[in-house]
């Protein structure tokens, strides 16, 4: 993910892409996403934290809903 989004940013500057620029903003953290999941299970698995995996998804539902927020209020003003 980390390689795509270099790619999208370099590409973007390039071509002076600004959505392409963005896109690989989004691709950030699409992957620091992925990695929160991966270090949940990799606890859980290795460790027998159980907690560790519904914290990962805790970490995801906070994004989301901050995500969820600014949405809304860009598209009230």
């Amino acid at each position: 993910m980390f390689a795509l989004a270099y790619g999208k940013a370099g590409t973007g500057r390039a071509l002076g892409n600004r959505v392409l620029q963005t896109e690989a903003q989004v691709t950030i953290i699409d992957g620091l996403l992925a990695v929160a999941v991966l270090v949940g299970l990799v606890l859980n698995t290795a460790f027998g934290w159980w907690w560790a995996d519904p914290l990962a998804a805790f970490v995801i539902v906070y994004y989301g809903i901050r995500e969820g927020r600014s949405a809304l209020q860009d598209a009230a003003a």
